[in-house]
């Protein structure tokens, strides 16, 4: 596995994350690349394509593949066509139902034991939790079922982390089924290979827990599993 979590940054808060990415897709492949999160009306599908083209393109990635709503029950690529997936963010909410009613969680899941290199940013890095809970998005889907992928052992992932968000994890860590979450701002993310998780980034990632808080500082690694 190979995975890239992204605290919701873009530019120059996440190049180490980007740059990172870059260097483990295969090039001679299309980056696929699911923008389905996002508010459409304000920010259309192409706009969204070129703001990742934007971001990939100086960071040598030239082929790309965008899939939408309609393409992910009609999936008819092997996971081996495909160099790296990049899922962006929007509504945490709504990206776990579709990607859950379509053949695409499956597909996701196939593509990460095929050790195929994806990128989740904020709503795409907090469907890899255990519970999607942490976000503060509107559920206006009547999403029921809040579990996530739970690729990191029980952790749940919260995003855009500020230090006047602590109050909400507080709160939010008294949930049930939440026993611990790490909180990741826009300048952070994590790398997840193999069952070890490594931040990455400019600022500390925080892990907390029911009863304490633990400072995971740049390069810091530990098994999720």
């Amino acid at each position: 596995m190979k995975l890239i979590l992204s605290g919701g940054g873009t530019g120059e808060k996440t190049r180490e994350l980007d740059e990172l990415f870059a260097s483990l897709i295969d090039k001679n492949k299309p980056l696929l690349y699911i923008p389905i999160a996002i508010d459409k009306i304000k920010h259309p599908y192409s706009e969204c394509l070129k703001w990742l083209r934007g971001t990939f393109d100086k960071l040598s990635v030239d082929l790309y593949e965008m899939w939408i709503e309609e393409d992910l029950n009609r999936i008819l690529d092997k996971p081996e066509k495909f160099g790296g997936i990049y899922i962006g963010g929007g509504n945490t909410f709504y990206l776990l139902k579709v990607l859950k009613e379509t053949r695409f969680w499956e597909f996701l899941k196939d593509c990460m034991n095929r050790n195929i290199p994806i990128y989740g940013g904020s709503a795409g890095a907090i469907i890899f939790g255990f519970s999607i809970i942490t976000s503060y998005d509107t559920n206006s889907v009547n999403l029921k079922d809040f579990n996530g992928m739970d690729i990191l052992n029980g952790i749940s992932i919260f995003c855009h982390y500020k230090q006047e968000k602590y109050e909400v994890i507080k709160q939010k860590i008294l949930l049930p089924g939440l026993e611990k979450i790490i909180a990741l701002p826009e300048t952070t993310g994590v790398y997840v290979n193999n069952g070890k998780l490594t931040i990455i980034g400019k600022d500390p990632a925080w892990l907390f827990f029911s009863n304490k808080k633990i400072k995971l500082n740049k390069g810091k690694s530990f098994d999720t599993f």
